[in-house]
């Protein structure tokens, strides 16, 4: 009897229903889990990345200040990530400030010239606020276990240490030489002439190398320029800010004034500022000042021929004239005048806002040693002319820059234009042999990992 009631309930398949909706009800919840917890952790994931990477670039920017890094990335991480919903993302202890190694993709605490900052972003059940889970919790998951990490550095870029970069273009004219691995950058191309030589560690270059332009047998009558071009995407920045630097020496404000002339400007001296008109004579300028120029309408400041200016901070209301033959060294020239923006725009060399005459020599022959430097500035244009000697110079337009030089006549040059820059003929550029100039420049940044 009992064998007989066994094989019955062997064959009885009333219930089978309700197991295999048991067995679907699990595969249909595995699969939501799948698709609902797995896109939420997905989606958490590429939150904290980007706090992270917006997290170490507000850091960057308060670099080489360590005491404010931390502070400024903490905050900046609960501004894209309140802590009342995400809870603590990040912590004092999860900066870190020093040196980026990008070879082995590391930072060195102790470098007492920090670059970088790195931030270690949680959402983690050590820091209490893992980001829990829905459906998996029937498998047994009960939180996603996320941490993302970024480096941000603070840097220059190498072109803006020792080149030419253009907004718009860079117009070269013929037989022209680039030595001493310099680089040129037009940010809408490059136009190049004939018989221009690159010599090997040249730059030339542009975002997209269709953007340049040489005539037909271009790249065989430019002897260097196939191994010299390169693709890269570079935005003069520091015209963005070169009315705001000028007026901020005007306010007397030491951060904006180039290391290489700060030990000579004493900013406790009540004297240090003067504000003088157009017929001051600027070859009078006293080392250590500096001096505001105002102009009566249609005037211009002149530094007169033959003159030496030294060690002085000059910032004009209006256009600014070098004449033959003067010699302007550790000195900030800049002019305010904006009413000739450059050939691209109507105006030309004879409205230049800064406009050196022939025989000027700007800087010191001094292959770029510490001092020495020259830094113009113009709301405008710059022009220079044929004859000029350029010995670690920098310049800033934001306007066009034309530049002439005698024969190996630029040693060091830093050039920023919002505008074209022009090369006329028969030049050489190149850079020091000790490097690039005293650079004054706006930091960049970007993210290394």
């Amino acid at each position: 009897m009992w064998r007989a009631k066994f094989e019955e309930f062997a064959r009885d398949e009333s219930g089978g229903g309700t197991i295999m909706g048991l067995y679907w009800f699990i595969t249909l919840v595995m699969i939501c889990g799948l698709a609902v917890d797995i896109t939420d952790g997905f989606r958490a994931r590429t939150m904290l990345q980007a706090t992270a990477d917006a997290t170490a670039l507000a850091g960057a920017i308060d670099l080489p200040d360590r005491n404010t890094v931390a502070a400024a990335a903490v905050t900046n991480a609960y501004d894209n990530m309140p802590q009342g919903e995400n809870g603590t993302v990040l912590r004092s202890t999860d900066v870190i400030v020093g040196k980026w190694d990008g070879a082995t993709k590391a930072i060195d605490q102790n470098d007492p010239e920090p670059d970088a900052v790195m931030v270690t972003v949680h959402r983690s059940s050590a820091n209490e606020n893992a980001m829990p889970v829905n459906f998996l919790r029937i498998i047994g998951l009960y939180n996603w276990e996320i941490t993302t990490q970024a480096v941000a550095q603070r840097f220059i870029p190498e072109c803006l240490r020792d080149g030419l970069i253009a907004r718009e273009i860079v117009d070269i004219s013929s037989n022209n030489d680039f030595v001493r691995e310099i680089c040129v950058h037009g940010q809408l191309g490059v136009d190049m002439q004939n018989g221009n030589y690159h010599e090997l560690g040249v730059t030339v270059s542009m975002p997209k190398l269709d953007m340049l332009t040489i005539p037909t047998g271009g790249m065989e009558s430019n002897p260097g320029l196939p191994e010299a071009l390169r693709e890269n995407i570079l935005d003069p920045r520091m015209v963005n800010h070169v009315d705001e630097i000028m007026r901020s020496m005007i306010d007397q404000t030491n951060t904006v004034i180039p290391e290489y002339i700060q030990p000579y400007i004493d900013l406790t001296d009540p004297d240090v500022f003067q504000i003088v008109d157009e017929k001051f004579d600027l070859s009078t300028a006293v080392p250590g000042r500096i001096y505001k120029v105002e102009c009566a309408p249609n005037k211009n400041a002149q530094i007169p021929a033959n003159s030496i200016v030294d060690s002085v901070i000059v910032i004009a209301e209006c256009e600014i004239k070098v004449n033959a033959g003067a010699t302007i060294t550790n000195t900030v020239l800049g002019s305010l005048s904006g009413g000739n923006p450059g050939q691209g725009q109507g105006g030309g060399v004879s409205s230049a806002n800064i406009n050196i005459a022939a025989n000027v020599q700007l800087g010191l022959p001094d292959n770029c040693a510490d001092g020495g430097g020259l830094l113009l500035l113009s709301n405008a244009t710059i022009h220079t002319a044929a004859t000029t000697s350029i010995d670690g110079v920098q310049m800033v337009a934001a306007g066009d820059i034309e530049l002439g030089a005698r024969d190996e006549g630029i040693n060091g040059i830093s050039a920023q234009s919002g505008g074209t820059i022009k090369l006329t003929s028969n030049n050489q550029f190149g850079l020091c042999a000790g490097g690039g100039p005293n650079l004054f420049t706006v930091p960049y940044y970007r993210l290394v990992l």
